[in-house]
């Protein structure tokens, strides 16, 4: 009888299992038909399976009975009637089946978005990698046409400065006028270069401020003798109206003149002549604002927010009359806001003036006394009797220092075209000074001066880099090798013959 008994358990509680599991299957075909989504779900089909054949094992074993149960029967039936009541505790939570499904469809979902952002979010890292290393080439893309349209600039500012210096022989007036033009053109060249330079600077986040306690009315002096001679040509009246009560400003002076300059030289270039030009300045909370107006051509005022963009300029006519780069004024909004200040334009429209303002932050120390500039003594013939080694692989760059040591400052000049031969002739006949250009065949001028540091026989002779290499880090790492000074090209003979004069001058070589 207990045999009976079992069996009958055996087959009630399979039976209840086949319709829990069953009833779960249907259940879960009718959650599935009921998504709105024509796509089937891997995790319902799954379950449904799964519970499919839970039924119909069940339901073989109702029809086959419990006769091969064994000495195990009550475990055998404890397991059976465990699974009959969990099939039919998930039977009562048929209401959920849609809700799982769906859940389960929604974290597919998710994890198809997830991996899709993760092959996206690489192929940005890509794409920025990328574009660093673009910006990078573009750096130094720009260095290197620099330094190539630096390179014969040395040798037409420095000859019309010598012609302009009559070294070598008096010029009449119509000459020394055409000298002038040409120093101007050789100007205003290296300036295009230098706002090129400043802009990619710029951008690049490579420009560092030097900040502190700075007088603003001294710095806009200095920028109206920068324009002077532009604005006397046009009778243009430029006024410094800044008042001696207004505060300094926390600002680096050399970036401030920079500002100021780009400012005042649009002001003269747009306006006509027998014109105005006014700088003033006020106070605004914890800044100072400073404003160029003029009394110009005016901006159009739907041009007002597209004139800060690089390159651009307001009209085709006015390209023509008054050329420019169109650079001049992003660089001053970049300086600006370096500066943490604001920039803005403002004009009545055409032939109505305008008026740029700017803001920088009030210094909250008082303005260092500065030191008295030293006397100008004239540049004196301190190389006489000497020998100056120059490094130069430029013929014409070559002839203009061999003019400045030999005409200028007396000296006697020995010129080499490679690095690897310059060491060999410092070495040999150890100069008085060395004048290094760094960009040389075979050998550059960095790895030259670190070479000569090295040496006994020349460890002190005074090495000056003359370079059309611009750019700080060029400057810092010329230093770093062991150059005592550091000369951009172009440059003036004036400008090198001072040069060496200061350098001797710091190393204790006096006049021979």
């Amino acid at each position: 009888m207990p045999g009976v008994n079992a069996d009958i358990l055996f087959r009630i509680a399979n039976a209840v299992l086949a319709a829990a599991s069953l009833g779960i299957a249907a259940f879960i075909v009718v959650a599935i038909t009921r998504r709105s989504s024509r796509n089937l779900e891997p995790l319902g089909l799954a379950f449904l399976a799964v519970f499919l054949a839970i039924g119909l094992h069940a339901t073989v074993r109702v029809m086959a009975g419990g006769t091969y149960l064994g000495d195990h029967v009550e475990l055998f039936l404890a397991v059976d009637w465990l699974a009959a009541l969990a099939a039919v505790g998930l039977l009562a939570l048929r209401r959920r089946y849609g809700i799982f499904i769906e859940s389960a469809s929604i974290v597919r979902e998710y994890e198809h978005e997830f991996a899709e952002k993760a092959r996206e979010a690489r192929s940005l890292a890509q794409i920025n990698e990328e574009l660093r290393r673009l910006d990078e080439l573009k750096s130094e893309f720009l260095a290197m046409v620099s330094h190539e349209l630096r390179t014969p600039l040395p040798a037409i500012v420095g000859y019309s400065r010598l012609l302009i210096r009559q070294v070598h022989g008096p010029l009449n007036a119509k000459q020394t006028e055409h000298q002038e033009a040409i120093f101007r053109s050789a100007q205003r060249l290296t300036d295009l270069i230098n706002e090129l330079l400043d802009v990619s600077r710029l951008e690049s986040g490579r420009v560092e401020l030097s900040p502190l306690p700075t007088d603003a009315r001294l710095i806009v002096d200095h920028a109206l003798a920068v324009v002077a001679v532009a604005a006397q040509a046009k009778r243009i009246a430029v006024v410094n109206a800044i008042g001696a009560d207004t505060p300094a400003v926390h600002a680096d002076p050399e970036r401030l003149q920079q500002i100021l300059v780009n400012l005042l030289s649009n002001a003269v270039k747009f306006t006509p002549d027998g014109g105005r030009v006014t700088v003033g300045a006020g106070l605004h909370r914890d800044q100072v604002w400073i404003a160029v107006q003029d009394t110009g051509v005016g901006i159009p005022r739907e041009e007002l927010a597209r004139i800060w963009d690089p390159f651009y300029q307001v009209e085709s006519t006015l390209r023509r009359r008054h050329g420019g780069s169109g650079l001049g004024l992003t660089i001053v909004r970049r300086l600006v806001e370096l500066h943490g200040g604001l920039v803005r334009a403002e004009s009545e429209g055409d032939n109505r003036g305008s008026r740029f303002t700017f803001t920088v932050p009030i210094a909250t120390a008082p303005v260092a006394t500065p030191a008295a500039p030293a006397r100008d003594v004239g540049i004196a013939r301190i190389l006489e009797g000497r020998n100056v080694l120059i490094v130069e692989d430029e013929r014409d760059n070559q002839d203009l220092m061999r003019t400045v040591v030999e005409d200028l400052l007396g000296g006697t000049a020995t010129v080499c075209g490679d690095g690897e031969r310059a060491v060999f002739e410092a070495v040999e006949h150890p100069p008085a000074l060395i004048l290094l250009d760094l960009m040389l065949p075979s050998l550059s001028g960095w790895e030259v001066a670190r070479r000569l540091r090295q040496n006994h026989r020349t460890k002190e002779v005074p090495i000056i880099a003359v370079t059309a290499l611009a750019r700080p880090q060029e400057r810092e790492s010329a230093l770093h090798a062991g150059c005592d000074a550091y000369l951009s090209k172009p440059f003036s003979p004036d400008d090198m013959a001072r040069l060496i004069q200061a350098t001797l001058a710091r190393q204790g070589v006096g006049s021979g």
